[in-house]
């Protein structure tokens, strides 16, 4: 089941501390870039330009990290997170104003 949160349900509070893997995971988890940009194609060439110009562009990136790392089984979303955590409270910020 997903629980998918829209951008102006985010506050600044809500972001995951960068060492907790499984809150990260279910942050990741709260938006589908697929459903957003149409296909997984779309989604994927989006985080492929790393725009970090919005907070879906920021959003889908970590989501396809996740996914990634999912299959891949491995914790790199992790190191995604951490670069984009600036890009996060900057845009949430943003939206809050």
């Amino acid at each position: 089941m997903k629980h998918l949160l829209p951008d102006s349900a985010l506050s600044v509070e809500m972001l995951p501390h960068v060492g907790d893997r499984n809150a990260i995971f279910k942050f990741a988890m709260t938006f589908d870039g697929y459903e957003h940009y149409g296909s997984f194609e779309a989604a994927a060439q989006k985080a492929r330009e790393r725009s970090r110009s919005t907070l879906p562009e920021v959003r889908n990136e970590l989501f396809l990290s996740a996914r990634a790392s999912r299959h891949r089984d491995d914790d790199h979303f992790i190191d995604v997170y951490a670069e984009l955590l600036p890009f996060f409270k900057e845009h949430i910020g943003k939206a809050k104003q």
